[in-house]
């Protein structure tokens, strides 16, 4: 599969898109944040050459959603 290229601040934007999106989360996540994606070792982290460490500010109840969309994302993008 071909991946899509993007920057740091497209792929973190286009994650918290999907996430407004999902409308099981209403409005627990309308202020949240997440970090910029880092540049990592494709052959370590299963293809993808981005990472994202954790979601500080991210509340518990739209944690799942988040890292479920992150996942799919890493399947999609590259880091440009």
């Amino acid at each position: 599969m071909i991946k899509n290229l993007g920057s740091a601040e497209q792929i973190r934007d286009e994650i918290l898109r999907r996430v407004h999106e999902c409308a099981d989360l209403g409005d627990a996540f309308r202020d949240c944040s997440i970090p910029l994606p880092r540049r990592v070792d494709t052959a370590a982290n299963g293809g993808c050459n981005w990472t994202i460490d954790g979601f500080p500010a991210v509340p518990a109840a739209c944690l799942t959603t988040v890292r479920a969309v992150t996942a799919e994302m890493m399947r999609e993008y590259d880091l440009r």
